[in-house]
């Protein structure tokens, strides 16, 4: 079994749509073999919305020992090691802060619906996240029916690209690894660019991933599948996702930017937003 780094940090809102990433949590915990710290943030200059609000938050202003006991009881049957953490603050930077101080190696996080527009909204607390912690984030956004087997690696072949990849490798070492990339053929949408064109783009895309697999060490003895989409990422991407029922999709960002652009050169959100599988980010660190 691998071991993580560090543990894994929850950040949850305990709404009900946030047990989809507790229960994700408490699986990558057990599979991991580590330690589930679950926080909790309340944020003291602003009051929910009361459609948003849950109940136990309605009924009683000693918010920090009810979101206490709510998390224990959620863990009293989990079975792993865990510990709660209820503060006050910033939302980003006391997850930051607590992922730092506890050594976690990953943050997990839900996304938050629009129960007014009926719709889903990422929250500017992930989109941040995903731009400014040292950790990659897992947003949780299907029901875990079981671990992740068939995994999709967004990349063009960049040292984000990279560092995505093994972030891959150390959360789901045994899962079924594709390989995506989505390479453009100009003109494409003015007009036809002929066969030759076109061949001669895939074959440029081709070598590409045959380098970047060889210089990858950490896939010794692995055989990614390699898919190769003329296209803009996140249509092909999320098409590729949904028809081939991709558990998960993982991807790296610019980090350096500022600016959350994952490493096959799309916005982020979009991305998150059109995908139906669960999303790993990866930002860019110097290191690579």
């Amino acid at each position: 079994m691998t071991q993580q780094t560090g543990p894994i940090l929850l950040a949850t809102d305990l709404s009900a749509r946030g047990d989809r990433a507790l229960d994700r949590a408490l699986q990558l915990t057990k599979e991991l073999n580590t330690k589930l710290i679950v926080l909790h943030v309340m944020e003291s200059h602003a009051t929910p919305a009361r459609l948003t609000t849950p109940v136990w938050r309605r009924l009683s202003t000693d918010h920090k020992a009810l979101a206490e006991r709510e998390l224990a009881e959620d863990l009293a049957a989990a079975d792993v090691p865990s510990e709660v953490v209820v503060v006050s603050g910033d939302p980003l930077a006391r997850i930051m802060e607590t992922a730092d101080s506890f050594g976690c190696s990953l943050i997990v996080t839900g996304i938050a619906r629009d129960e007014t527009l009926g719709r889903l909204l990422l929250g500017t607390t992930v989109e941040k996240l995903a731009r400014q912690a040292r950790q990659p984030v897992l947003v949780v956004k299907t029901r875990p029916r079981k671990p992740y087997r068939d995994v999709l690696v967004a990349t063009d072949f960049s040292p984000g690209s990279r560092q995505a990849l093994r972030a891959a490798l150390q959360l789901v070492p045994n899962a079924n690894l594709t390989l995506f990339h989505a390479y453009d053929v100009p003109f494409q949408g003015k007009s036809v660019p002929d066969d030759a064109i076109t061949r001669s783009f895939y074959k440029g895309a081709e070598q590409s991933a045959q380098e970047f697999t060889a210089d990858t060490p950490e896939l010794a003895g692995k055989t990614p599948h390699i898919v190769l989409e003329a296209g803009q990422p996140e249509t092909v991407l999320s098409e590729y996702s949904f028809n081939h029922r991709s558990d998960l999709v993982v991807t790296g960002t610019h980090g350096r930017t500022g600016i959350l652009r994952t490493a096959i050169g799309s916005v982020a959100e979009r991305l998150l937003e059109s995908l139906p599988s669960d999303v790993l980010i990866v930002r860019l660190t110097e290191k690579e």
